[in-house]
């Protein structure tokens, strides 16, 4: 019973933390889609050469789409002339972060993790991008297109549907799931369990090896990796399951093998995993030269205002609205 009085802290406390800056997140999502939307973006990064490939990964870090909810995007820009490594570039990148993904690393890791993060996606998705741009490349042709209906819809309303339902209904189990590990790992794991592990190449390999078969959304992944840097883990080996977890799952390798080829697809996850690896040594390196960089732990009896109690209820009643509304649409 201990236990679970235990875990139901460890989630609670969590979700409390996220919730004022997830539904700032989902907000900004909405904005996001009305003033840079999908087909704008598929439209400039239709375009071969390394400008796209750059292009592709400074337009992917900030758009709210998982490993997943990536794929749709990606076939449509390769499909109109897209080249591999513009693709490949927007694959890796865009799922590691977003702008909801953001605040809440903002809210529960701190100002360093939370710049380093879209920082490092940017940065890996060129250079897969680059390396894949390297593959010989003949270009997808489009059958007929159908017609672009005029959204006429009041703006607001699209803002406010595409935040709190479509992205708040994709990510409403996977979050679901990261906050209830988050708080099962705060009943179960004490800090000398993996402060053991040190930050070496081991505990890189050991945390890429766990990450890379799953499926883990970015903004699902970040209590997750809040509770392993409590546990005793260093920023870098977090940071390495932050981006092997999103970045690389065994649901969607199938996808990006048909949509860039077989040869590409392994590239495009030795790449992952290997730009994982370098990123959390290149934040080890780092660590302390950022601004702050911690974790509230996701236990202990914290007080907490009205506001964020509130917002954790009204973001439950959100990611519940948003997942049944989305099933239905």
């Amino acid at each position: 019973m201990e236990i679970l009085q235990q875990i139901w802290m460890g989630c609670w406390h969590t979700l409390i933390m996220m919730a004022p800056y997830l539904l700032l997140g989902f907000f900004l999502s909405g904005v996001l889609s009305v003033v840079m939307p999908v087909g704008l973006v598929k439209q400039h990064l239709a375009r071969k050469g390394k400008a796209s490939v750059i292009k592709s990964a400074l337009v992917g870090v900030p758009l709210p789409l998982c490993s997943c909810g990536v794929l749709p995007v990606a076939t449509w820009i390769r499909r109109h002339g897209a080249s591999k490594g513009a693709t490949g570039s927007f694959l890796l990148a865009t799922p590691q972060t977003g702008v909801d993904g953001f605040l809440v690393a903002l809210s529960i890791l701190g100002i360093g993790f939370a710049v380093f993060i879209p920082a490092a996606a940017f940065v890996s998705g060129i250079i897969l991008g680059l390396i894949l741009n390297l593959f010989p490349d003949t270009s997808q042709k489009v059958k007929n297109e159908e017609g672009v209906i005029q959204n006429t819809q009041p703006v607001l309303f699209r803002i406010v549907r595409h935040g709190y339902v479509t992205v708040a209904g994709d990510i409403a189990i996977p979050l679901g799931v990261g906050i209830l590990l988050a708080g099962i790992l705060s009943a179960f794991v004490h800090p000398e369990s993996f402060a053991d592990m040190g930050d070496g190449l081991w505990a890189k390999l050991m945390v890429v090896a766990a990450a890379t078969p799953l499926y883990v959304c970015a903004t699902a992944s970040l209590p997750i990796g809040a509770s392993m840097l409590v546990a005793g883990l260093s920023p870098g080996t977090v940071f390495v399951f932050l981006m092997a977890g999103p970045a690389t799952n065994a649901a969607t390798f199938t996808t990006i093998s048909k949509l860039i080829g077989k040869k590409e697809a392994f590239t495009y996850l030795g790449c992952a995993i290997l730009l994982a690896l370098v990123m959390g040594f290149v934040l080890d390196a780092l660590a302390a030269y950022l601004p702050e960089i911690s974790a509230t732990p996701m236990t202990g009896h914290m007080e907490h205002s009205i506001l964020n109690t509130v917002a954790a209820v009204v973001l439950v009643l959100v990611l519940i609205s948003g997942k049944i509304l989305r099933n239905r649409s």
